[in-house]
């Protein structure tokens, strides 16, 4: 039987950038094989499951980071409610069994502050802040140059600030 284009596209982007997708969730779990390869087949399910009419062909590395990225949070998430209120500190952070800690904040209103920006930024911030990719790993992912995803960064950063002075104005 023949495959859809669609789900030869979805192949052709896990081949490509499956060691990409592996390295960066092995170093968001701190190294557990298990748990990466089980997060590795989570972005691939949900890849999988993306509408046909997003163009996946075309969202590319940067996307792909981005779905495995939020399935570690969802992870991490999972993890701090299956854990007892006593383990939270005073400050708000939980420190969860991977030794990763999560700031408790407004999850909606980050990610519609998140969302006025343009995708690259907003993939170019998340890869960069949240996940502590270094510049040059991030430029590469991104296909720029160092001094260029610097100065995407810059501007990522101001646009989030205006949208963060306009919200709370």
């Amino acid at each position: 039987m023949e495959q859809l284009p669609r789900v030869d596209a979805i192949e052709r982007l896990v081949r490509e950038h499956a060691a990409e997708v592996h390295r960066h969730l092995s170093r968001l779990t701190g190294g557990d094989r298990e748990l990466t390869e089980d997060l590795v087949q989570e972005v691939v399910v949900t890849i999988l499951r993306h509408r046909a009419d997003d163009g996946v062909e075309r969202l590319g590395l940067p996307w792909l980071l981005t779905v495995a990225r939020s399935r570690f949070i969802d992870h991490v998430r999972s993890a701090a409610a299956r854990t007892s209120r006593e383990e939270r500190d005073h400050d708000g952070t939980f420190a969860g069994h991977l030794g990763v800690e999560v700031q408790v904040v407004d999850d909606d209103h980050a990610r519609w502050m998140l969302s006025q920006l343009p995708d690259t930024e907003r993939w170019a911030l998340a890869l960069a802040v949240v996940d502590g990719m270094p510049v040059t790993e991030l430029a590469e992912v991104l296909g720029r140059s160092v001094e260029a995803t610097h100065s995407l960064l810059a501007r990522a950063r101001r646009r989030l600030r205006s949208v963060m002075e306009g919200d709370q104005g």
